[in-house]
């Protein structure tokens, strides 16, 4: 290979290492080692580099500024857009790898942008990732302790660049950096420029809920869904966004409202190759898509 690769986590190694920490025999003092190296970033970062090779030698920017706990955890849409922006040179042939996510995320705590234990954080405001981290070490011995040890250990590595045993959804979903890049990804790839007002709704659609957008971005990067043409899924992602912007409480703003409406583009497909269809005809046929099933929903 090149060396002029991007910068990521070596796979064989770091698979190693998430087996060893994930393993149910024979894993609670490395899991306790790792979850308390995360207390300190310099402890943390030996940690790692103990265990994982890096390969490749093109490094990506940082984010210019430190996060804290809370916009590492959910970044407000100015946090995430910022991201985007400092790493729109990226394809999601990179973007996809949790490899890649991990030594980004990893980076980020070796320039001091973020501290090692925000990885563990749960998601509750009142308990911070350190403070998870020392009542679960501090616990007392027996089966709940090491439960929550485990859970926090594979939280950490989700939040790090993806669980890989979750499947290639993780990535999406669980890495904050990831997920930053796949949300503005997705917004910039079906909104014209040009058009900050439409742009501002498909940006909210995709945060409506974590379940929503865990749904959304694997039915839409999923290689055999009916949503892998661009035009198709741009088209559905822009009428999503104006009919939840127009009916905030509409059940196609829920996880499970998705479902029948890709069954409905599924049906159509079946008898008409949509993917021949210009922009305006697709937004037409998805425009009806999104209100027939707000209707048969919503009675």
């Amino acid at each position: 290979m090149s060396d002029n690769r991007y910068q990521e986590f070596e796979d064989a190694s770091f698979t190693k290492f998430r087996k060893r920490l994930l393993t149910k025999q024979g894993s609670k003092e490395f899991q306790q080692e790792f979850l308390g190296a995360a207390q300190n970033n310099s402890k943390f970062l030996d940690f790692i580099r103990e265990h994982v090779r890096i390969e490749g030698s093109k490094v990506i920017d940082l984010c210019p500024n430190r996060l804290t706990e809370s916009e590492f955890r959910m970044p407000p849409i100015n946090t995430e857009v910022g991201l985007y922006n400092v790493w729109s040179s990226l394809t999601p042939r990179i973007a996809c790898r949790t490899t890649f996510w991990a030594n980004v995320t990893f980076r980020h705590i070796e320039n001091d942008r973020i501290q090692a234990s925000y990885l563990a954080a749960s998601g509750k405001s009142d308990t911070s990732g350190s403070r998870t981290i020392d009542l679960q070490l501090r616990g007392q011995a027996g089966e709940n302790r090491d439960r929550d040890i485990d859970r926090s250990v594979r939280r950490m590595l989700r939040h790090l660049g993806g669980l890989q045993e979750r499947g290639n959804r993780s990535v999406y979903v669980d890495c904050p950096f990831a997920r930053a890049w796949w949300r503005e990804f997705l917004v910039r790839q079906a909104v014209p420029r040009g058009n900050p007002s439409l742009m501002y709704k498909v940006q909210k659609l995709t945060r409506l809920s974590k379940d929503y957008w865990e749904k959304l971005v694997v039915l839409v990067v999923s290689r055999n869904s009916v949503l892998g043409s661009s035009g198709i899924r741009n088209s559905l992602i822009i009428s999503l966004a104006e009919l939840c912007d127009k009916e905030p409480d509409t059940p196609l703003g829920k996880a499970s409202g998705l479902l029948p409406v890709c069954r409905a583009i599924s049906s159509i497909q079946a008898s008409r190759e949509l993917s021949v269809l210009n922009d305006d005809e697709l937004r037409e046929i998805m425009n009806k898509v999104v209100i027939i099933q707000h209707s048969n929903l919503s009675n």
